[in-house]
């Protein structure tokens, strides 16, 4: 990856930390109403995968013993 990518991802992450006061749980709240005001908008929130489900091909390849 650019590390200019990997840089802007990095302030991020310590921008959001640093609004949340590095509390975890007042950074999870913020992302949720983040997530509820953006799909007010008509943006697509995608949901993580469920527990359940069947590993990738790459999850395969990657975690196989060796």
């Amino acid at each position: 990856m650019n590390d200019e990518i990997i840089n802007a991802l990095h302030a991020t992450k310590e921008h959001l930390a640093q609004d949340a006061e590095f509390d975890i749980k007042r950074l999870i709240e913020s992302v949720q109403r983040e997530e509820v005001t953006s799909a007010a908008q008509g943006r697509i929130v995608l949901q993580p995968p469920s527990e359940n489900r069947a590993p990738s091909v790459f999850q395969q390849i990657r975690f196989a013993p060796h």
